[in-house]
């Protein structure tokens, strides 16, 4: 396990994809702060540190954008392996099957919380020194934002195992980022047109403790962790299953 953990955190550092997604995610951060820096009150919003904290949680809990990029990382560190016999010499080489699949789902969740630092680091750090923090910065803040990227990150990377299940299932990158794509839009089009169309009380009640309905909450001041703590182990549930698919498929696949 060690030797493939060494191996696929390797090609993670080498891979061209990872890195553009690093210099893409910085570039669009810098153009983001200059944008609203520029046209801030038109936009209604503020340059300091904690209204960014605050923005960004809300917008990288975005299914549709989230599910694209990841989907995208997802494949070019698991399908594309399918194509250069990576996952078959493993095999040949004598490692299990599961210990390669876990190995692979470990450095996708580093990955992505990698790319998810960045943007909080280039958010944060870039607006305070623009426009300042915001607020004083005490132990109560640093509680509220450490408690809200764990939360939310939890549960985006429990649903963020689609992306894993879906690339060990595909043997084309082209086609896992295109299913990703649109699985992702067709969920955030239908919560959003869900509630318009079937007005229920039950089904709202329904919807708001779906993990990507109420990730928006792990970002608030006041949390209602009875609600939360329900939807995190929805969140919990749900990557355990996708695991346990992946494993279903990947163990099946002929790879010789």
């Amino acid at each position: 396990m060690r030797r493939l953990l060494s191996a696929e955190f390797y090609k993670l550092w080498k891979s061209v994809g990872f890195r553009v997604c690093l210099i893409v995610f910085f570039i669009q951060d810098v153009i983001y702060l200059l944008s609203v820096g520029f046209v801030g009150d038109l936009l209604g919003m503020e340059l300091n540190g904690f209204e960014q904290f605050n923005y960004l949680l809300t917008a990288f809990s975005g299914s549709t954008v989230s599910g694209m990029l990841f989907g995208f990382m997802a494949a070019s560190l698991i399908t594309s392996d399918y194509k250069s016999r990576d996952i078959q010499c493993a095999i040949a080489q004598g490692h299990s099957r599961v210990h390669i699949m876990f190995s692979k789902i470990i450095v996708y969740v580093v990955a992505i919380w990698i790319l998810a630092a960045e943007d909080i680091l280039v958010y944060v750090v870039g607006s305070s020194i623009a426009g300042g923090f915001g607020r004083a910065f005490d132990g109560d803040v640093a509680l509220y934002m450490l408690r809200s990227i764990v939360c939310e990150g939890f549960v985006l990377t429990m649903m963020f195992m689609t992306c894993v299940f879906i690339a060990f299932s595909l043997t084309s990158k082209a086609a896992s980022v295109s299913i990703n794509i649109l699985l992702f839009f067709v969920i955030d089009l239908g919560l959003t047109v869900m509630p318009l169309i079937f007005q229920s009380e039950k089904l709202e009640k329904f919807l708001s403790y779906l993990p990507f309905v109420a990730v928006n909450e792990m970002g608030g001041w006041n949390i209602d962790w009875g609600h939360a703590g329900i939807a995190m182990g929805i969140a919990a549930v749900y990557g355990v299953a996708m695991i346990v698919a992946t494993w279903t498929v990947f163990r099946r696949r002929d790879l010789r």
